[in-house]
């Protein structure tokens, strides 16, 4: 189901921590192989978490802002992009955000789209709380494979680092 996984971060990280979701397109791919175990299993643990997201998105706890969603787009065949999705609304099993981030294979989509999708897909979600991270889950993998003084400033954000 994991086909070939895209992952934004470097910019779009920073832009999530310090500034609105307007500026949030700034974007790094990173590839990680479909059988990748740790980032199975951060997308397991976010979807188990979806829950605690939908209840702070229906009743913001003080201090809590930045709603996103990363959602796999689907391209091709049995491929997908995910991308981080703003302004989510969720209405019983209709969910829909606005792209954050130009694509780079799922160019039937584009960056300020609003895209509707289905929670089985969500990759990982994010609320910014007194303005620290809660949340992405599948950066946690990838902060191993960054130079040691960035991956540090990247758990800086987390509100759980």
């Amino acid at each position: 189901m994991l086909k070939r996984m895209m992952i934004s971060l470097m910019a779009l990280i920073c832009a999530i921590a310090v500034t609105p979701p307007t500026t949030w397109a700034q974007d790094k791919v990173i590839r990680v192989p479909d059988d990748d175990a740790e980032m199975v299993a951060a997308i397991a643990k976010a979807r188990a978490t979806l829950p605690e997201f939908w209840r702070e998105m229906e009743a913001p706890g003080p201090g809590v802002e930045s709603f996103a969603l990363k959602v796999a787009i689907p391209y091709g065949t049995d491929r997908h992009e995910h991308f981080w999705l703003t302004d989510v609304e969720r209405r019983g099993d209709q969910i829909s955000g606005i792209i954050s981030n130009d694509p780079n294979n799922a160019t039937h989509v584009a960056k300020g789209d609003r895209y509707e999708f289905t929670e089985a897909d969500i990759s990982d979600w994010l609320i910014r709380r007194d303005g620290k991270m809660v949340g992405n889950e599948t950066m946690r993998p990838l902060l191993k494979r960054m130079p040691a003084e960035q991956a540090e400033q990247y758990r800086a954000m987390y509100a759980n680092p």
